[in-house]
């Protein structure tokens, strides 16, 4: 089970610093909003908005929305959401809580549902958020996603496969998965990437100085100082 406290900590954490950092998943908000353009949607349900980089491009994407409602795990993204639009109703929840009795046209992730303990089951939550004929649009990483600090460090999301995401919708949905390779001077600019980002919110300190540093070097041997992220985007149509 993920630790949620730990989770809504270290993003806290590094809520001033993410959006210089996350320009993997600013790129990722851009491919969501160009996969479902061409539709103007009313009643909006973004999960985890935190700072608002998707937020900002779907509220003047569709400036002509009735209801959007932004949910996230951390408090202070409420200052951030109401900046970018003050109709904008932030809710300070984890999805795997979140209960309403609204139905919504578009239902929207980027780079967040990776932290549910129960993917599966969000995604039958939200097939019941949706109205008829309504979207699912999710951006989320899936198995390669940072597998080099998998394979050294043995940390990480167990990330679903392209494959076990379809099983989870159990319908014909449009998916894409993209690879960006990341490169680093060093093993330590990863971490602290990571850590500007609040991708560090998974273990505390968990080995001994003398084996962190052996797993640095074999780091740089392998892999290079290289990460990779490996995003999926899915796009579903309630029918």
């Amino acid at each position: 089970m993920l630790d949620k406290e730990l989770i809504k900590n270290r993003f806290k954490k590094s809520i001033n610093t993410y959006d210089d950092n996350a320009f993997i998943q600013d790129l990722m908000a851009k491919k969501l909003i160009e996969l479902i353009k061409g539709k103007k949607y009313k009643n909006i349900l973004e999960i985890g908005s935190y700072t608002g980089v998707l937020t900002k491009r779907l509220a003047k994407s569709n400036p002509d929305f009735i209801s959007y409602t932004a949910i996230d795990i951390v408090q202070e993204s409420d200052v951030y959401i109401k900046k970018i639009n003050k109709k904008i109703n932030f809710i300070n929840i984890d999805i795997e809580n979140y209960n309403t009795d609204k139905k919504f046209d578009l239902i929207i992730a980027n780079a967040s549902l990776q932290w549910c303990n129960n993917l599966c089951g969000v995604v039958e939550r939200l097939k019941f958020f949706l109205e008829q004929n309504g979207t699912i649009a999710i951006s989320l990483f899936s198995k390669d996603n940072f597998y080099e600090i998998k394979d050294i460090f043995n940390v990480g999301l167990n990330y679903p496969s392209v494959d076990e995401i379809k099983l989870m919708f159990d319908d014909e949905i449009k998916i894409l998965n993209e690879k960006y390779e990341l490169n680093f001077k060093n093993v330590f600019d990863i971490f602290k990437h990571l850590k500007l980002t609040g991708v560090n919110a998974l273990e505390k300190n968990i080995f001994s100085i003398k084996e962190f540093k052996k797993k640095i070097k074999n780091y740089q041997i392998k892999y290079n100082n290289r990460l990779t992220y490996s995003p999926v985007y899915i796009i579903f149509q309630h029918s």
